[in-house]
């Protein structure tokens, strides 16, 4: 499986701080920016870190980028929530849970809606309160059966919140989702993988299709009984130093150079609002650490010198330079700029930008 056919929503911090040094600038065109697949850019939750008994709700971000499509683009969701496995560790939702409340070592798996929707049972099988994901059918089209669509809401459990050694306490929820233009089917575990994720996009006939063609979701969001955090807020994007219209979108020249390297650059930037740079007690308030905020670009034209940027440091705050090159194709055309700013706390937000090529 492509790297790009697995997206991660996490709020550790520690799993991101790979992305800082790249998006603080080392030049060089980055191909996870360019969008000619199905991809999911990212899922915000209305509640980065949520309390228990709490309703969540999930967004995602997507684009079908196939320049042939064949079947069309759609988001499933798993309506399964899978919580407090151990370690968590993503893939022990797929094992059995012994336990009806989800608590045993292997992991747990917790339902949190009739699946399917209307009450209903699967083809050969169903799924009880206490069964899971593990109970799922394998091999049969679950597409009819699953909730569809850009968003998913669930509940946090009222008992989530779990003490962890060395840290505060807190709960994780994990959903599972996928950007498929096919079926969804659940598949046999193979091998000695057990990070594999269980779960295929294919055609009619079970044929599991090309990376291009899916992308699976695995979503965490953590529960505290003393913490919060918000989303961060767009408040405008410049093209060139000049505020856009985000409904008009960007309008830029085609490349007329002979190189592409001397293609001339537009200079696009994202500004959030002072306030999303909150406060972050896992770093510690009293060192003065606050979030990390930054900015991933894609787009299905031209190109960017830099992937991601950084727009809050943890300490220093905003950053004065953080606009990102980009330059534009050589024909004439009709695209789309997404852009997705991120907290290390789990925070999202979305802006896509029609992209004009003259």
């Amino acid at each position: 499986m492509r790297a790009r056919n697995l997206v991660v929503v996490s709020v550790l911090a520690a799993s991101l701080a790979s992305l800082f040094g790249l998006a603080c600038g080392a030049g060089g065109f980055a191909s996870q920016s360019k969008v000619t697949s199905v991809r999911m850019f990212g899922v915000r939750p209305d509640k980065p870190y949520a309390k228990p008994g709490e309703t969540v709700t999930l967004e995602v971000l997507s684009a079908d980028g196939r320049r042939d499509k064949p079947r069309p683009l759609k988001i499933f969701w798993i309506p399964i929530v899978c919580v407090n496995p151990r370690d968590d560790l993503y893939y022990l939702c797929f094992l059995p849970s012994e336990a009806p409340d989800g608590g045993t070592v292997e992991g747990g798996t917790r339902l949190v809606a009739p699946f399917p929707p209307d009450g209903g049972a699967p083809p050969e099988g169903g799924v009880g309160a206490s069964g899971g994901l593990s109970s799922i059918p394998v091999g049969i089209d679950l597409s009819p059966f699953l909730p569809e669509g850009p968003t998913f809401s669930f509940q946090m459990p009222d008992e989530i919140v779990q003490p962890r050694i060395g840290g505060p306490s807190y709960g994780l929820a994990i959903v599972f989702n996928i950007a498929c233009a096919g079926q969804v089917r659940l598949a046999e575990r193979v091998g000695n993988a057990p990070q594999q994720v269980p779960i295929q996009c294919t055609d009619e006939e079970g044929v599991p299709l090309s990376p291009d063609d899916y992308v699976i979701g695995i979503n965490r969001v953590y529960a505290y009984d003393d913490r919060t955090n918000t989303n961060p807020v767009v408040e405008r994007v410049t093209l060139d130093g000049v505020d856009v219209d985000p409904d008009a979108g960007i309008t830029v020249e085609r490349c007329v150079a002979d190189r592409r390297a001397n293609c001339k650059p537009v200079k696009i930037d994202v500004k959030v609002s002072d306030s999303s740079w909150e406060e972050n007690p896992s770093a510690g308030v009293a060192a003065g650490q606050r979030e990390q905020i930054w900015v991933a670009y894609y787009s299905d034209l031209g190109d960017f010198q830099d992937e991601a940027r950084l727009l809050f440091d943890s300490t220093a705050g905003r950053i004065s330079e953080s606009d990102v090159e980009f330059r534009p194709p050589y024909a004439p055309s009709e695209g789309t700029i997404w852009a997705v700013v991120h907290d290390n706390r789990a925070g999202a937000a979305f802006v896509v930008l029609p992209l004009h090529v003259k």
